[in-house]
């Protein structure tokens, strides 16, 4: 592997975590107003639908959208419907793809 590649991502990792750790500290000892952990609380559901519905919508081809995102974005939002876990239907939206790609091609 390149040994600049390495170091970018290296960097990349510590300008990240210098970015996040301000609000970290910044979070544990400061208490929010209810309002402010109303809107946190949305941000999982905010960015959930961020990487799933522009694949969905997006990614049509001659007019039609692509059947493979489709199942897997119903897969998804099934999966997130029963469990109300957001993680877990991100990993079956994203098996679902795996699923589709090995079964259809």
């Amino acid at each position: 592997m390149n040994d600049n590649l390495v170091l970018y991502i290296l960097l990349m990792a510590v300008v990240t975590y210098l970015t996040r750790f301000p609000m970290l500290l910044l979070s544990s000892r400061v208490s929010f107003p209810a309002w402010v952990g109303r809107g946190l609380r949305m941000v999982p559901v905010g960015v959930f639908s961020s990487l799933t519905i522009p694949p969905i919508l997006f990614h049509a081809q001659n007019g039609q959208w692509n059947p493979e995102y489709v199942v897997a974005g119903a897969v998804a939002l099934a999966v997130g419907l029963w469990r109300k876990q957001i993680f877990l239907a991100l990993l079956a939206g994203v098996a679902a793809t795996a699923l589709w790609r090995l079964l259809v091609g």
